[in-house]
C-alpha cells in the first residue's frame, strides 16, 4: 500500500469486504444466468427474455455508472448548480430514444433474426457488400474496446483512492471479475447485474442528500456567498459565447445516446414490444432523481469540506459519503460505486465481442456456424478482448478517465453510429454509401476536433480569447456537437446522390405494425418465438399457455387424417 492508506481510513476495510462480496454476488449472476445460453441471441440480448423493469434500470445504469456516481457530483463541487445542465442533453434524448427508436429496433431486429446492430444496418440498408457490417463492425470493436477499458481504469483508480492498494490491483481483480461473469453468463448476467447495481446507487443519491439536508439545510443560501456567486449561476459566471458553447456542450452529450449500442441492445432486448413505456419511464425516473441527487451531493461538498479544498474533485462523493454514512453502509455505497463503473464495461465487452463474432466470423467468415459454435466463440472473444482491456487499462491508468470515455469512446460512437441507426428507422431515403460516409466523418471528426485545440496550438494559431471569443470558445465546444453535424451532413447528400434501396414502403410498413401481424403473415411460417404472440390478434392469447396452445394447432400436429 503507498503510503499505508486511503481514503476510506478505517472504513476501507468495510469497503474491501464489501467490495468482495459484491464480486462473488456477481460471479453468482454469471453462474446462474450460464444455463440459459443455448444461442448467440441468449448470449448477446438475453433472448429477448428481459422484463421491463430490470431493462429500464438496465439501460441507464449500463450508460451513467462511472460518470453519475464521481463524474456529476465532481462537476457540482467545481462549478455549482451549472451541474444540473448534466440533464439538459440526456434526460430529453434518452426520452426521444424511447419514443422514437425503441419500438421500431426491437420490432424489426426480432422479424429480421438480428442481434446487433451492423446486421440490423446491412438487413435494412440492402448492402450485399458488406461495408456496412464492416465499417460499423470496426467502429464498435475500436471505441467499445477502448471503452471498457477505460471502466475498469476508473474502477482501479477509485479503488486506490479508497483504500491505498496498488491501481493494477483493482484494475486486474475488477477485470477479471467483470469478464468472468460476462463470459459465464452474457446478457443476462449483464442485465442482471446492472439491475442490482443500479439499484443500490439509486438509493444511495436519494438517502445521502436528505442526510446532508438535515445537516447543512438548503445549499443555496450559503453557496451564494461562495466563489463571488457563480456556484449559483447556471453558467458558473461565464458570460457571452463562452456561456452560450458551455450550455451547448452539455446539451450536445445528449447526442451520443442513439450511437452507444450498448444502451441500444436495451431496445433489443426487451421481453415485449408493449413493456417499452414501461421500461422507459423507469429509466426516466431513475435518471431524473439521480442526476438531482448527484449534483446535491457535489453542491453539499462544497459546504462541507470547502472549495477547491479537496486534492481532487472526484473524491467529493466518496468523502460525503464516509463523512455522513457509518462504515458498514458507507462501505456498501461505495463498493456499488466501484462495481458501477463495471456494469458500463461488461456491456461494451458484450457489444464489443458480437461485433467480433456475429458481425464478422458469423457475417463474413463461416456464414453456416451452428449456435453452440457462436456461443462458444463468444465465451472465446470475450475472454481475449477482456485480456486486452485489462492490458490496455493498465497502460492508459494515467490518462483522466472522462477524457477517455467521453471525448473518445461516448463521442466517437454517438458521431458514427448515431445518424445512421435514427435514418434507418425513420427515413426512407437513406443509403448504404451514405451510412458508410457518415460513420468515417463521424469518428473521424470526434477524434480530430478532440485534438484541435492542441493542434492550433502547437502551430501557434490559436485565436486569442481577448482577440476572438467566438472562435477560441467554438474550438473548446465539445466535439460530438460538430461531429454528429457533420456526420448527418454527409450522411444526408450522399444519400441523395446515390441510389436507394428497393423495396422500403414494406420495411417501414413491418415498423407500423403490430409484431405479431407481421409474423403471422400467411408465408412467414410459423415463427420460432415471438413474444408478443398472440396478444394482437383473435383470438387474444392471455397467458402463456394460450400461446403455447396456438402455436400447437398452428403446427397441425393433432390433424392427422
Amino acid at each position: 500500500m503507498p503510503d499505508g492508506a486511503g481514503l476510506a481510513g478505517s472504513a476501507g476495510i468495510w469497503v474491501l469486504g464489501t467490495f468482495g462480496a459484491y464480486l462473488l454476488i456477481l460471479i453468482g449472476i454469471g453462474l446462474w444466468a450460464s444455463k440459459m445460453m443455448d444461442t448467440v441471441g441468449d448470449y448477446v440480448i438475453g433472448g429477448r427474455q428481459i422484463g421491463p423493469v430490470v431493462t429500464g434500470f438496465s439501460e441507464r445504469a449500463s450508460e451513467m455508472s462511472g460518470w453519475l456516481t464521481l463524474g456529476v457530483p465532481a462537476n457540482a463541487y467545481g462549478t455549482g448548480i451549472m451541474a444540473f445542465l448534466n440533464g439538459l442533453g440526456m434526460i430529453p434524448a434518452d426520452l426521444l430514444a424511447w419514443a422514437g427508436l425503441a419500438k421500431r429496433l426491437r420490432k424489426y431486429t426480432e422479424i429480421v433474426k438480428s442481434v446487433t446492430l451492423p446486421t440490423f444496418f446491412a438487413t435494412r440498408l440492402q448492402d450485399d457488400t458488406g461495408m456496412v457490417k464492416g465499417v460499423s463492425a470496426i467502429v464498435l470493436m475500436l471505441f467499445e474496446g477502448g471503452y471498457v477499458g477505460a471502466q475498469i481504469v476508473a474502477a482501479g483508480t477509485l479503488l486506490q483512492i479508497l483504500t491505498g492498494v496498488e491501481p493494477w490491483v483493482g484494475i486486474v481483480v475488477g477485470g477479471v471479475i467483470v469478464v468472468g461473469y460476462t463470459m459465464l453468463g452474457g446478457y443476462f448476467a449483464v442485465a442482471w447485474s446492472d439491475y442490482f447495481q443500479g439499484a443500490i446507487i439509486l438509493v444511495a443519491f436519494i438517502i445521502l442528500p436528505i442526510i446532508a439536508f438535515t445537516n447543512f439545510g438548503l445549499p443555496f443560501n450559503d453557496l451564494a456567498s461562495v466563489g463571488g456567486g457563480s456556484f449559483t449561476s447556471i453558467t458558473a459566471g461565464a458570460t457571452g459565447w463562452a456561456a452560450v458553447f458551455g450550455i451547448i456542450s452539455y446539451a450536445a452529450i445528449g447526442l451520443g445516446v442513439p450511437g452507444n449500442p450498448h444502451i441500444m441492445v436495451r431496445f433489443m432486448g426487451i421481453d415485449r414490444v408493449k413493456n417499452v413505456r414501461l421500461a422507459a419511464m423507469v429509466a426516466q425516473l431513475f435518471m431524473f432523481v439521480a442526476y438531482i441527487g448527484a449534483a446535491l451531493v457535489g453542491l453539499y461538498a462544497i459546504l462541507a469540506f470547502g472549495q477547491g479544498d479537496l486534492a481532487q474533485a472526484d473524491n467529493a462523493m466518496p468523502r460525503l459519503t464516509l463523512s455522513l454514512l457509518p462504515g458498514p453502509i458507507a462501505g456498501i455505497v461505495l463498493a456499488a460505486a466501484l462495481a458501477a463503473m463495471m456494469s458500463s464495461a461488461d456491456s461494451q465487452l458484450l457489444v464489443a465481442t458480437s461485433a467480433i463474432v456475429e458481425d464478422v466470423y458469423h457475417g463474413f467468415m463461416n456464414k453456416q456456424a451452428t449456435e453452440q459454435q457462436l456461443v462458444r466463440y463468444s465465451r472465446y472473444v470475450t475472454l481475449g478482448l477482456g485480456g486486452a482491456s485489462i492490458a490496455f487499462a493498465y497502460l492508459a491508468k494515467s490518462t483522466p478517465i472522462y477524457t477517455l470515455v467521453l471525448d473518445y469512446a461516448w463521442g466517437g460512437l454517438g458521431a458514427a453510429i448515431g445518424p445512421t441507426l435514427i435514418a434507418a428507422l425513420w427515413w426512407k431515403r437513406v443509403t448504404a454509401k451514405g451510412s458508410v460516409a457518415s460513420m468515417v466523418v463521424g469518428a473521424t471528426t470526434m477524434v480530430v476536433w478532440t485534438q484541435l485545440g492542441s493542434v492550433l496550438d502547437a502551430l501557434g494559431i490559436m485565436p486569442a480569447q481577448e482577440a476572438s471569443p467566438f472562435l477560441y470558445n467554438l474550438v473548446g465546444v465539445y466535439g460530438l456537437f460538430p461531429a454528429f453535424i457533420l456526420s448527418v451532413i454527409t450522411l444526408v447528400s450522399v444519400s441523395l446522390v446515390t441510389k436507394p434501396p428497393s423495396g422500403v414502403e414494406d420495411h417501414f410498413d413491418v415498423f407500423d405494425k403490430p409484431l405479431s401481424q407481421v409474423t403471422s403473415q400467411p408465408g412467414s411460417g410459423t415463427p420460432s418465438y415471438v413474444t408478443d404472440g398472440g396478444r394482437d390478434v383473435s383470438p387474444k392469447a392471455i397467458t402463456e399457455a394460450d400461446n403455447i396452445r396456438a402455436h400447437v394447432v398452428e403446427s397441425g400436429y393433432w390433424n392427422d387424417e
